[in-house]
């Protein structure tokens, strides 16, 4: 290749520089600058780590920081209730952070209270412009929505927020020793729809005493005083014949409207004086205030028969005071709603009016629900003044006695079906069936509730609804109440007159029982069998399925059955295969020695809080007689391994009825009864919203 001259200049000049002392300057002072960049290099690699160390450090406590601050939000909102006290509440936080090894700078327990009390007194956001209670009410309508308090979609959220201290290691070489983290989380209680359905049949009055009279200061007649009206006691408790009235109700016939009487709430008044839960009194002076003992009982003995507020009935007052000190423990403020359903020989969800207005069955506020308790929830008492004879029965028994064997065409016959269907006043399966159709209503329902449904009872199952379409004395006409609970033969049966032709199958297991009377019957509508079940509904339909036998006549589908299944309708997740159940939480409570004392009470309220608990049934006893109405299993020794898995929460205590276990409880008078509701509010959930 031939070299041009530029090329040979470029050659020549290399040479020179290389040559030179200029090129050996250089050369040293390259050296030179790549060790000083190597030391710069080296001191920001050893920033860089370090910062990259203290940073990772700070996003681990961080973390930390966040986990614990969740799951005191969760802690806090697991303490708010009616009445809490927001310290305690700020001390579970704190805790809550503590377990978690951290160690809060400071700790912000929030709540639309929290936020109202600011608004209130212009602090926080409002500072500087107070809102006097007095002349603002009621809030919502004058206080801005806040994070807290969404007054169009009430929630209970509680805010929690923390801060802690992080020391740095070697961001403290620039002067930068620690850095404050920061973390807040919200959550939520869940809102409650809650029903609370409670027996009011008329042994709920079958304490009742002179005494109970006497503390609503009523006496009795002809005694000084405001005196109890003659016809609500019996004073010598004996029949015509001048015998002894074994069952005679005494002082219960006007126990619900002894007279015109208000309720104490269990709060301070705006006077100052405590006024007791479930105290009757008058207001004397028309200040609308309790001014103490002098204002204690009734004001008169002329009864409001729409008013209930000066209820006297026991043990059910007991029984109205332990759930309106329930009521006072739910939230409504923030969203909780509660249904009041009662059951005797029928169910009802009471729908109370307010003014020209009548209420939904799912009320929304404290006011209106404890209304509703006081005024519209009494027993049903029997017109006879004796339990266990009701009308029908009293009348099939004296046309009877008029003209033995020579009954009138329709005329009911004694101790038959038509005589005695219509006597039962336990019907529990009714008064589940109207609370799951009030929390489950589309009118009403909301999905982001919790559903939880507790059921009171001093008995068993005795009446169901009467069968859709059918009159009396058509079988049916008055539920589902087998013939053959009535029909008893063999030497141990008093009266073979009575074996109709009805009567083609007899039950040995049946438990005959004693009247007032002295005659032995068989119980109302109920096999008396806790380790029986017979099927009947059609779960496409909802209705009875007309080709299977246990629904007619010659069945066996009785009102404890029926009850079962509309636990199982209400409580399980799939009450049959393809068929979705509402998965409401039950909690069951016996009430009495009579529930435990009966062979099917405390069994079946026990198949209800283990329908209720979780949505399945654990009982493996029940697995099995729901299985097929049989008990494959007869040496009881189930496996643990599927289809029975882990024994019931209730399994070891079947021969302890008043043993507590899962959502079961017994409860003997008031101060259990309080202790249970007490319990019961204190188990319901919480979630995390944020």
């Amino acid at each position: 290749m031939k070299r041009t001259k530029q090329t040979n200049g470029m050659v020549r000049m290399k040479r020179l520089i290389h040559s030179t002392r200029l090129s050996r300057y250089l050369s040293r002072s390259q050296r030179g600058q790549s060790i000083v960049l190597l030391a710069f290099a080296f001191i920001a690699l050893i920033a860089f780590v370090g910062l990259v160390t203290d940073i990772s450090l700070l996003f681990v406590r961080y973390s930390a920081l966040r986990r614990a601050v969740d799951a005191a939000a969760i802690a806090a909102a697991g303490q708010i209730r009616e009445g809490t006290d927001y310290g305690e509440v700020a001390i579970a936080a704190q805790q809550y952070i503590a377990l978690h090894g951290l160690e809060a700078d400071t700790i912000l327990v929030e709540t639309c209270e929290t936020d109202i009390y600011q608004w209130r007194t212009g602090q926080g956001p409002w500072s500087g412009d107070p809102h006097p209670e007095a002349l603002f009410s009621p809030v919502s309508a004058h206080m801005p929505e806040t994070e807290l308090c969404d007054w169009d979609d009430p929630r209970k959220y509680v805010r929690v927020s923390a801060q802690v201290i992080s020391p740095t290691t070697f961001l403290s070489l620039i002067g930068i020793g620690h850095i404050t983290l920061e973390a807040t989380s919200v959550s939520e209680t869940a809102v409650l729809d809650v029903a609370l359905v409670i027996d009011t049949s008329e042994s709920m009055a079958k304490d009742t005493t002179a005494d109970d009279y006497a503390l609503a200061g009523l006496t009795l007649p002809g005694s000084p005083g405001l005196a109890m009206r003659s016809q609500c006691y019996t004073p010598t408790h004996l029949d015509a014949d001048g015998k002894p009235i074994v069952n005679s109700e005494k002082y219960a016939g006007c126990c619900n409207y002894p007279g015109q009487g208000l309720v104490g709430d269990g709060r301070m008044q705006a006077n100052g004086i405590f006024l007791p839960n479930g105290l009757i009194w008058h207001d004397a002076n028309g200040n609308s205030m309790y001014d103490g003992p002098s204002e204690n009982g009734v004001a008169t003995n002329v009864p409001d028969p729409t008013n209930a507020s000066a209820l006297v009935c026991n043990p059910f007052k007991d029984v109205k005071d332990a759930a309106r000190a329930f009521i006072k423990r739910l939230d409504f403020v923030r969203g909780d709603r509660v249904v009041l359903v009662t059951f005797d020989r029928v169910a009802n969800a009471i729908t109370p009016t307010s003014g020209s207005t009548t209420l939904r069955p799912l009320l929304r506020s404290e006011e209106a629900a404890i209304n509703a308790l006081n005024r519209d929830v009494g027993v049903m008492v029997n017109p006879t003044g004796r339990f266990d004879v009701c009308e029908e029965l009293r009348y099939a028994r004296d046309k009877y006695y008029e003209a033995p064997f020579g009954l009138k065409p329709g005329e009911p016959r004694p101790y038959s079906y038509e005589a005695w269907a219509p006597c039962g006043n336990t019907n529990i399966g009714g008064g589940i069936l109207r609370a799951n159709d009030a929390l489950t209503d589309p009118a009403d329902m909301r999905r982001e509730a919790v559903w939880v449904m507790i059921v009171l009872s001093d008995g068993a199952a005795n009446v169901t609804e009467p069968i859709g379409g059918l009159t009396p004395p058509a079988y049916g006409s008055y539920g589902y109440c087998p013939w053959w609970t009535f029909c008893c033969k063999g030497p141990n049966c008093l009266f073979s007159d009575w074996e109709y032709p009805e009567c083609v199958n007899n039950n040995p297991a049946q438990v005959e029982r004693v009247t007032a009377e002295g005659i032995s019957v068989l119980p109302i509508c109920n096999d008396n069998d806790p380790r029986s079940r017979h099927f009947c509904l059609d779960w496409s339909t909802g209705e009875p399925d007309p080709s299977n036998p246990e629904c007619g006549v010659g069945g066996h589908y009785d009102a404890d059955d029926y009850a079962r299944d509309m636990a199982d309708f209400a409580g399980l997740i799939e009450v049959a295969p393809n068929q979705p159940g509402n998965f409401i939480a039950m909690y069951s409570i016996a009430f009495g020695e009579d529930v435990v004392n009966e062979p099917t009470g405390a069994p079946l309220l026990r198949y209800i809080a283990d329908a209720g608990d979780n949505g399945f049934i654990d009982d493996n006893l029940e697995q099995d007689l729901r299985d097929n109405g049989v008990i494959d299993v007869l040496d009881g020794n189930y496996p643990s391994s599927p289809p029975w898995g882990e024994k019931g929460k209730c399994e070891d205590f079947r021969d302890q009825p008043k043993a507590q276990c899962g959502n079961y409880y017994y409860a003997e008078d008031l101060a259990t009864l309080s202790e249970v509701f007490e319990d019961i509010a204190g188990r319901l959930f919480t979630r995390l919203s944020r």
